[in-house]
């Protein structure tokens, strides 16, 4: 009876250790059961607080107490917008220069004076800068233009001024290489042979053209050194491509000693030399014409002149 006691007593611990395992278990038998059966299985934060609801099994599962998850939505996706074409900004296109009737004469055309209410500032060079960029910064200021006769030797000591005048608009004319007068009528009464003048036009083409980087050419405007010229002259210039002699209607002889006022006096609108059409002779080198220039175009512009380049007045 001994040997008996044992195994009962054994038996017995093993219940009594079943029974309380049973009851400090966290999931119900109808939980494990579903879980058994394959049901869904929600897995929660650890750390959550979570108050489970179990389903009847045998419930259908339209039934349930539990409303099923939605599925998940998202906003419909918009069709791919293409992006707006980018055109890009067109440069703005230089201006042409204005284009003087064509010249059917066989010889150069001179040129002294235009016709309207149109006036011409143009400015001589062939030694020194003198007032050069003065006379460009009030052009620029007051929105004038102007025209400018330039030698060679002038062009290859200056360019950076020259490229500035064709950048800004101004009207640069063939001037002669050394300002050498054709005719001799201004120098030493000797006229230049044609190989002479030839070298004299060509050269200072050359030179000028070169100063803007071969982007400007000076034909067909031609001005003569002291304003000497002869029919033999006029016609070698047409055969080269130069179709107008720049003359002018006032000189203002500045190198002569006259004043600003006196300059003004002289060319303004309502002098002889002056007026509708005018086109007025300065030099670079020269105070007075500088100092002159406030006072002309404040004359000029009171009278309703309009402001143009040479080959502006005779396109028009």
């Amino acid at each position: 009876m001994r040997y008996l006691r044992r195994p009962v007593l054994l038996f017995a611990l093993i219940a009594i250790a079943t029974a309380v395992g049973l009851s400090g278990s966290s999931l119900s038998p109808i939980a494990m059961g579903d879980a058994r059966d394959g049901a869904d299985i929600a897995i929660a934060d650890s750390t959550a607080q979570v108050t489970a609801v179990v389903p009847d099994p045998t419930a259908p599962r339209t039934g349930s107490t539990v409303p099923p998850t939605p599925e998940p939505t998202s906003a419909p996706t918009q069709p791919p917008t293409d992006e707006p074409e980018l055109i890009p900004t067109p440069e703005p296109e230089e201006t042409p220069r204005p284009q003087p009737p064509v010249n059917t004469t066989g010889a150069s055309i001179i040129f002294e004076r235009g016709n309207g209410r149109e006036v011409a500032l143009t400015f001589d060079a062939g030694e020194g800068t003198g007032y050069t960029e003065e006379i460009l910064e009030f052009l620029a200021e007051n929105n004038l233009k102007a025209s400018f006769g330039i030698t060679g030797e002038w062009a290859r000591e200056y360019p950076e001024l020259v490229k500035r005048m064709v950048d800004e608009g101004h009207l640069v004319i063939n001037h002669s290489e050394s300002h050498q007068s054709w005719t001799g009528w201004s120098s030493d009464g000797v006229p230049l042979t044609e190989d002479q003048r030839l070298d004299e036009l060509l050269d200072a083409e050359e030179a000028i053209e070169a100063a803007t980087g071969g982007t400007y050419t000076v034909k067909p405007y031609w001005r003569p050194p002291y304003g000497d010229y002869d029919a033999e002259g006029q016609r070698l210039l047409a055969e080269y491509g130069y179709d107008y002699t720049l003359y002018w209607t006032c000189d203002t002889v500045a190198w002569m000693g006259t004043t600003p006022d006196e300059i003004v006096e002289k060319c303004g609108p309502d002098a002889e030399d002056g007026g509708p059409g005018a086109i007025i002779l300065m030099h670079v080198t020269q105070e007075a014409d500088y100092l002159s220039l406030e006072g002309l175009v404040a004359a000029y512009q009171a009278e309703g002149y309009e402001f143009v380049t040479v080959e502006e007045m005779i396109a028009d």
